[in-house]
Order: structure tokens, then C-alpha cells, then sequence
């Protein structure tokens, strides 16, 4: 919606649970979905004379997480102890930090234009920059599960879950931009490999504070902390819901209140939690039973050289190097696996054909995936490493396309047989169905003629001006054939033919 006179501000607070075999501080494997208090252990839950270890790879997936988002890193950092009551934390505290985080100063670049999703989009769309205070590593607390009739039973298999917590400056203006900004961090720490990103399952949790202030004013409104947002769409949503309360509120010539404030997916609405709490609420105080974490330059350039290529990067390599519309780069890079899986398979076809029109073939492999692959993978909601058509498969099948061997509607009828007959090659599927399209055209030529011979009617209607009818001729010439005609070769043939009996008919006049 449109806010006239009032402009929003808002800041997100994000925590990205990491994808580690064993949790932050202990050696229990954290796995979601597992039994209730399965995977809990005495260090999580705060036992006496337990003492925590901290797991390297964590320091390890802060600091790609920090490169990748362009932050300074602090050679020195410091664990501390952030205390509050409630019932899904056993210790008291959570281990946290708080001074001195491992990285800071950092900026995500989103970009609005790109993300419209026109086909037509620029590659070099201007970007909005979003400024990161930093990014510090955490535990994560148990869970509580509510239930409508009975009492809140706890879970304490999240404790010492590792976590990323990552704070943003309030440089966010709208919901729709705090929603492209989560999208951008979900992509990219999905590349990096450190979570898989998913807000159902809570992998990707997200809080936000927002105020609103007469525009052109530079002083901050009273903020609100929105909590309990666990998709993207509700995180717009409730923030276009507190956006538009604030406003009203401020119009009625009262005050907004600093509060937390829960969002209701299901009454579209907020709810209060309780007053906001600030920093000193919760003592802070350094853990004593852990040293600092030191970082040395040897360390970040060893993480910096196992960088993947990003997002954006890839993106633009795709545009420039490979040849693709900019529409076809961005939904082929927004996942990962899903741009290995087309780079492979183009690979795989650049060996077989030895040259050519490469654009032409690149473009050729990306509808491929955009349509066949990824209309089964949606089907079936699986990954693509669970799809039953590898990319050096889906290369064999791109090749016949190139060949012009099999049609655009036979190298779909292929695919779909590939699903199943997993032991067989696309030109074995294709000889065995008859798939392989006929491009001889003494061998076309009989059957046009005679479709055209048993029709007199339908050609002198064609003749008289009823182009539409090709379309006709075209499939009677495809139910009489043995076999798969080129569609191309049969509707130019009978282009011609018509044409030539028109001719004679205004000869024999």
C-alpha cells in the first residue's frame, strides 16, 4: 500500500540455524523433526560441572556468511551471557555474543527491478543496499508446544542448536523490500551451504522492528518488535498490518507504544507479548567458561578461497559468458543445485556437439530445465538430486534436439519416459517409441499429397483466403505418417503444395 505522508523504518533481526553435525557447544546432533528431548544432552541443558566446547565449523560458517555479505571481521571476539527466564532456555542464559561479534559493518544489496519477475528485467537494475550492524553467532533455546486444551509441553532438542543472528540497520523502507532482502539471504546462505534456509521448519527466523515518521522528518518514530512471522508473506503482511496501525494511531494525536508484538497468520492482526525489552534487561556479562575466538588473516582467506560464486555473479556470468536472457539467468540461479545441474548438462551438450550456436544451445538447455525439470521437481517436491534424470541425460536429450532428431513435443514424450526407464538413453527411448522425427522429404512428400488430394474442400477454402486450416492439413499429415514427420518440414511442404495448387487452378482459368 501507499503510506502519503508517513514513512515506514524498519530493521530486521535474522537467525539463520545452521546446517553443523553437532551443536554449537556440544557433541549431540541436532535433527529436526526428531522425537520430542531425543537429542539433548548435558551440556545444552545446563547440568553442573558441564562445560561447553565450541564447535570450529561454526566460526567457519560465520566467517562465509560475513565475507559473502561483505563485513569486517574481528580478529577477536567474545562470548557472552544473556540472561532471562522462560521455561525453553534450562541454563537461565543464553550463550550469545554481545560487544564484540565476529563480523560487522557489513551491506546486502537487493534488487527490486530484477525481482518484479519481468522477463523483460535489465541486468543492470539499480539496487538498494541494506546495511548490516553485524552478524554474531548463539545458541538457540528449546521450543515450547502450546496446546489449545492442555498443558505447554516443552522440547529442549533445540538447545545449543547453532545459530547466525543477523542484525540489519533500519534502512528498509517498505514490507516489500524487507521481504526481497530475506529472499536475498535465504538464496545466499542456501549457497554457502551453512542452512537450508527454511522458515516452515524455523532454519530461517525472522523479527523485525518498525516505526513510522512524517516524511522528511529525520528523528525515528517509537519503534515496535514484531515476532512470530514464519513465512515471507507474513512477514509482509505483518508488517504492512503495524505499518498501517502506527499510522493510524499517530493520526489520532496519541503515541505509539514500545512494545513485542506477535503476528496472528490466521486473524491477520497482532497481538501484544510484552514490553519491550532493552539491552540491560538482560545482563549481559562475559561467559567465563569460554576463551575468546581469534580469527587470523591465514584463516579468512583460507574461507574466502573456498567461496562459492555468488548469486549475483553467477548471475551476470550467465548473461555475458553463456549467452542467456537475463529473465532465464535469474530463475536458473536462484537455487544452487539447480544452476550446477544446468551448467553440467550444458557441459555435457558443448562436448557432444563440438561447436555451433552455442547461445542457441544454452537456451535450449535452460527451457529444458525451466520447463521438464523443474515442472517434476514441483510435482514431486523433491530436490534435483533426487531427480531421476541426471544432467548428463538431459544432455543426451538436448543433443537429439540440436540433431533435430526428436520435435519440441517428442523431446517432452521422451522425458517424461526417462522418469521411469532410468537404464535408457534419450536416443534408445526415442528410436524404440518411434520419436525420431522423418527429415527426408521424399519420404513426406507422398503423404502431404495425399491429404491434400482426399480434402478438395478444405483446400479450396484455404486457397480462398482461410489460412487457419493449415493447421488442419498439418495434423492429418501427422495421423497418416509412420512415424514422426519434422513438424517444420511438413507445414512448409504444405505451404508450397497449396500454393502451387492455387497457382494451377488460376493457369487452368
Amino acid at each position: 500500500m501507499s503510506y502519503e505522508m508517513y514513512e515506514p523504518v524498519i530493521g530486521l533481526e535474522v537467525h539463520v540455524q545452521l546446517q553443523t553435525d553437532s551443536k554449537i557447544f556440544s557433541p549431540d546432533v541436532p535433527t529436526f523433526g526428531a522425537t520430542p528431548n531425543s537429542h539433548v544432552d548435558p551440556v545444552s541443558l545446563g547440568h553442573p560441572g558441564t562445560l561447553p566446547v565450541l564447535n570450529e565449523t561454526v566460526v567457519e560458517y560465520a566467517l562465509r556468511l560475513g565475507l559473502a555479505t561483505n563485513c569486517s571481521i574481528a580478529p577477536r571476539s567474545v562470548f557472552a551471557r544473556k540472561h532471562y527466564f522462560y521455561p525453553d532456555l534450562p541454563k537461565g542464559y543464553q550463550i550469545s555474543q554481545y560487544d564484540t561479534p565476529i563480523c560487522y559493518d557489513g551491506y546486502v544489496e537487493v534488487f527490486p527491478e530484477e525481482d518484479a519477475g519481468d522477463e523483460q528485467e535489465p541486468a543492470g537494475s539499480a539496487s538498494k543496499r541494506v546495511g548490516l550492524t553485524r552478524i554474531h553467532m548463539e545458541e538457540d533455546a528449546g521450543k515450547s508446544i502450546h496446546q489449545e486444551h492442555g498443558p505447554t509441553r516443552l522440547d529442549f532438542n533445540r538447545c545449543g542448536v547453532p545459530l547466525l543472528e543477523m542484525v540489519t540497520e533500519p534502512d528498509l523502507r517498505t514490507p516489500h523490500e524487507a521481504h526481497l532482502f530475506l529472499r536475498r539471504l535465504r538464496q545466499l546462505v542456501r549457497y554457502l551451504d551453512i542452512s537450508d534456509g527454511n522458515m516452515e521448519e524455523g532454519s530461517l527466523r525472522c523479527d523485525a522492528n518498525v516505526s513510522v515518521r512524517p516524511r522528511g522528518r529525520e528523528q525515528f518514530g517509537t519503534r515496535t518488535e514484531l515476532k512470530n512471522m514464519n513465512s515471507m508473506s507474513h512477514v509482509e503482511q505483518a508488517l504492512d498490518y503495524e505499518i498501517t496501525r502506527q499510522i493510524a494511531v499517530l493520526e489520532t494525536g496519541e503515541s505509539v507504544e514500545q512494545q513485542t508484538l506477535l503476528w496472528d497468520p490466521n486473524a491477520g492482526t497482532t497481538r501484544p507479548m510484552r514490553s519491550k525489552e532493552e539491552a540491560h534487561d538482560y545482563r549481559y556479562m562475559p561467559d567465563p567458561d569460554l576463551v575468546e575466538v581469534e580469527v587470523d588473516d591465514e584463516m579468512i582467506e583460507d574461507v574466502r578461497a573456498d567461496l562459492p560464486e555468488l548469486p549475483r555473479a553467477r548471475r551476470q556470468r550467465f548473461i555475458d559468458d553463456v549467452g542467456l536472457p537475463p529473465y532465464d539467468a535469474r530463475v536458473l540461479t536462484e537455487d544452487r543445485a539447480v544452476a550446477d545441474y544446468f551448467e553440467t548438462a550444458l557441459d555435457q551438450l558443448y562436448k557432444r556437439t563440438k561447436g555451433g550456436d552455442t547461445d542457441a544451445q544454452a537456451k535450449l538447455v535452460s527451457n529444458l530445465v525451466m520447463t521438464e525439470v523443474m515442472r517434476v521437481l514441483n510435482e514431486r517436491t523433491i530436490p534435483i538430486d533426487e531427480l531421476p534424470v541426471g544432467p548428463e541425460r538431459l544432455a543426451q536429450l538436448a543433443f537429439l534436439r540440436v540433431q533435430e532428431k526428436v520435435s519440441s513435443n517428442g523431446a517432452q514424450d521422451v522425458f517424461e519416459i526417462m522418469l521411469d526407464e532410468t537404464d535408457k538413453s534419450a536416443g534408445k527411448i526415442a528410436d524404440e517409441r518411434d520419436l525420431i522425427q522423418v527429415t527426408d522429404p521424399d519420404a513426406v512428400a507422398p503423404v502431404v499429397d495425399a491429404v491434400i488430394d482426399d480434402h478438395p474442400d478444405q483446400v479450396k477454402t484455404y486457397l480462398d483466403g482461410k489460412e487457419g486450416l493449415l493447421g488442419f492439413f498439418i495434423g492429418q499429415v501427422m495421423e497418416r505418417f509412420d512415424g514422426s514427420p519434422d513438424p517444420e518440414l511438413v507445414r512448409e511442404m504444405l505451404r508450397e503444395k497449396l500454393e502451387a495448387r492455387g497457382d494451377a487452378v488460376e493457369e487452368s482459368e
